[in-house]
């Protein structure tokens, strides 16, 4: 019995000398942290005005004229004049190209022309012209007039150039002037046109 209770004894001891086993540490998995970026401004839109055209320029060098004297002599001359909608008369110093010679040379060969002159087409008929910048050397606003006397169609064109220029409608007059003119006098379709005296 003795020995009995010593060996239940020893055993109980054993059993209570044991360090209680401690518990799993717990392993939390590691929490995903979603980075947020700030959404970067909206664009600032900042409205630019178009770029404007800028006007032709005279050409640098111009082809020699085989025949300088045939403007004092191929033109007659006159005054005519523009009447835009605001009822302001721009009058023009002008020569005037009636025969075939002097429509097919126009302003060829010309360097300058001031901002009151040009040259009037003054065609027999009326018809589709069309129109191109040969031996041309100053750039030029083109003016199609009716047989109304009402402008139909203004084109700027470039020197030394052989496009063929036109607008729709007829023509019975084409004044030429300085490249620019018509845009700064108010030109354009609709204007009546004053046409220079009949010779």
């Amino acid at each position: 019995m003795t020995r009995a209770l010593s060996l239940l004894f020893a055993l109980g001891a054993v059993a209570c000398s044991r360090v209680p086993e401690e518990p799993s540490p717990i392993v939390k998995e590691p929490r995903s942290i979603a980075t947020v970026t700030p959404s970067p401004p909206p664009p600032t839109v900042v409205s630019t005005p178009p770029l404007a055209t800028p006007e032709p320029v005279a050409a640098k060098t111009c082809p020699n004229d085989p025949n300088p004297g045939l403007n004092a002599t191929l033109y007659g001359r006159g005054t005519a004049a523009f009447v835009t909608p605001d009822g302001k008369k721009h009058a023009f110093k002008v020569e005037i190209a009636r025969t075939e010679a002097a429509q097919s040379r126009g302003l060829m060969y010309r360097t300058e022309l001031a901002d009151d002159a040009g040259m009037v087409f003054d065609f027999p008929y009326v018809h589709h012209a069309t129109f191109w910048m040969h031996n041309t050397c100053i750039p030029l606003d083109m003016v199609f007039v009716s047989e109304d006397d009402l402008v139909i169609g203004v084109v700027t064109a470039p020197p030394l150039n052989d496009e063929g220029r036109s607008v729709p409608g007829l023509s019975k007059y084409v004044v030429e002037l300085a490249a620019g003119v018509a845009k700064k006098r108010g030109i354009g379709i609709g204007t009546r046109f004053v046409p220079p005296a009949a010779p």
